[in-house]
């Protein structure tokens, strides 16, 4: 893919209007001006991406365009003409259709089955048209060039299937405006790529996309224009032609405001903190390196490159199948990760949502419960000392800056970047030394970025061991002191300093090698 001259740019039928308008949006909620004024508008064909850090705005402009929100104020336009939007039926009706983050699909029912939720299925006889249901779905699936069977389980589809059949659930639905939330996120970069690629597709036909995204890369990848939201107001629209990093990242987080910069000074200190010696798994050969007090070492490679399988096997979620490590010169078992915790070990798993969130608890029970028993007063009948347990969790919450409620908030009522920091932070109460951390600063704003990547450095400096794994190639430079690549199970290649660069991380997980 380029960043230059895609299709999208030429799907519009009229370049002067707009297939849909914001005007003067508002929303006011008890305390909270939510939307401020917002004006700016989607023309057809386009792929327009919607920007601004957690809290700016975006999702409750989405739910006032969707109609789960009444506007306190300004107008929603479709194709110049105002609607009112009072529930999503009315958004349907009008042509809108959302694509949820999570794509709101059953794993386990077909791709067809999944295609009719919510609608009247055909009928002869009395009797499910079984027949007619495929065929329906199949004209769905090649309006999205989307080949796949209609007998297939979505659950054993690969995720940018997933997302595809979400966009074809609209498009069927007659929806001229597709509005994507996040729908990259559980993507790899080369399924991110094949979803774009039938995004332009559908954009050249007169779909119309508003795009929401956290990741930058993509938002020059895919978008004809991006508008940005701050603090519930409009920051800016830009013109591909006029959109620059720098630019956008100001308008994201305001003048002054930078993403990250490429770490100028390393606080690994001398010794050794962990030991990995021929460690071997299922998807992972013979990988040993030595990780310093104060060292951030990252593993990288493309997907199934072993990787992956090596920061499980450190924590013991899956078992060795040879090899080990050595913790502060101790030999590690890693039969489960109840023995990587005991050495020292903390892990944060690169699904923040389904392995690391205690969903509809508090703040304070996502923070201690790894550590629930520094604070019990009584053994026998597991009783909680709730001002130690309190205390901990105050410390930890204001020592990774989580802006929240308080700690009896709801953990669900957080940000994604404030919910990962409290997934970093939980760690500190266990007296970790290692860190484990895989895509931190996945489906988190560009904001809360740069605040884990400081949280990083923090840990580095205090002595901790972090080794760190990514989706975002870019990331490995911004964040560490030596990057080992996987291809096919085994490292290849060690790369330090300016050495470590997206392409260098490339070429040699692609199997190439440095030039001299």
């Amino acid at each position: 893919m380029t960043s230059t001259d895609h299709p999208a740019a030429t799907g519009a039928s009229d370049p002067s209007g707009e297939v849909l308008t914001i005007r003067g949006l508002t929303k006011q909620f008890p305390g909270t001006l939510a939307l401020d004024a917002v004006s700016f508008g989607v023309r057809p064909g386009e792929i327009h991406a919607l920007l601004g850090e957690n809290g700016a705005g975006k999702s409750t402009l989405i739910k006032c365009v969707c109609g789960a929100y009444a506007p306190t104020g300004g107008e929603i336009l479709i194709d110049g003409r105002p609607v009112t939007m009072t529930s999503p039926a009315d958004a349907a009706a009008a042509g809108i259709a959302v694509v949820h983050q999570h794509m709101n699909l059953v794993p386990t029912l077909s791709v067809a089955e999944n295609l009719h939720l919510g609608e009247r299925l055909p009928r002869r006889a009395g009797l499910l048209h079984w027949r007619k249901v495929h065929r329906r779905a199949r004209e769905v699936l090649d309006r999205v060039a989307l080949d796949v069977p209609t007998t297939a389980i979505v659950g054993d589809l690969r995720p940018e299937q997933h997302a595809m059949i979400s966009i074809a659930r609209a498009v069927s639905a007659d929806a001229r405006i597709v509005i994507l939330d996040e729908p990259t996120n559980a993507l790899l970069p080369h399924e991110v790529e094949r979803l774009f690629e039938q995004m332009r597709a559908l954009a050249t036909r007169g779909h119309s996309f508003l795009h929401i995204s956290h990741r930058l890369s993509e938002v020059f990848e895919i978008a004809d224009r991006a508008t940005v939201l701050r603090d519930g107001r409009h920051a800016g629209t830009f013109e591909r032609a006029d959109m620059t990093h720098s630019g956008i990242v100001e308008a994201i987080v305001g003048r002054g405001g930078s993403l990250a910069e490429r770490r100028g000074t390393s606080h690994a200190r001398t010794g050794t903190l962990m030991k990995v010696r021929d460690l071997s798994g299922q998807r992972a050969r013979g990988i040993s390196f030595d990780l310093a007090p104060g060292e951030i070492v990252g593993l990288a490679g493309l997907p199934g490159s072993g990787a992956d399988e090596t920061m499980n096997l450190l924590f013991g979620r899956n078992r060795p199948t040879g090899g080990g490590i050595e913790v502060e010169g101790r030999p590690v078992p890693l039969r489960d990760p109840a023995d990587a915790i005991a050495a020292g070990i903390a892990n944060v798993p690169k699904n923040r949502l389904a392995e690391a969130i205690f969903h509809a608890d508090s703040v304070r029970a996502n923070v201690t419960l790894p550590s629930l028993a520094n604070y019990l007063r009584e053994p026998v009948l597991r009783l909680i000392h709730r001002g130690r347990e309190d205390a901990a969790a105050e410390e930890v919450t204001a020592k990774m800056r989580v802006r929240m409620a308080g700690i009896g908030a709801s953990i669900d009522s957080l940000s994604g970047g404030n919910q990962q920091k409290v997934v970093l932070g939980r760690w500190l109460t266990t007296g970790a030394r290692i860190f484990l951390l895989n895509s931190p600063t996945a489906a988190v704003d560009v904001g809360a970025k740069k605040e884990i990547y400081d949280l990083i450095d923090e840990l580095a400096r205090e002595g901790k061991g972090i080794v760190f794994a990514s989706t975002e190639l870019e990331e490995y430079a911004l964040v560490c002191d030596r990057v080992f690549v996987f291809a096919a199970g085994r490292v290849v290649g060690e790369l330090t300093g300016d050495q470590v660069t997206e392409p260098n991380i490339m070429t040699l997980a692609a199997g190439g090698a440095l030039a001299a």
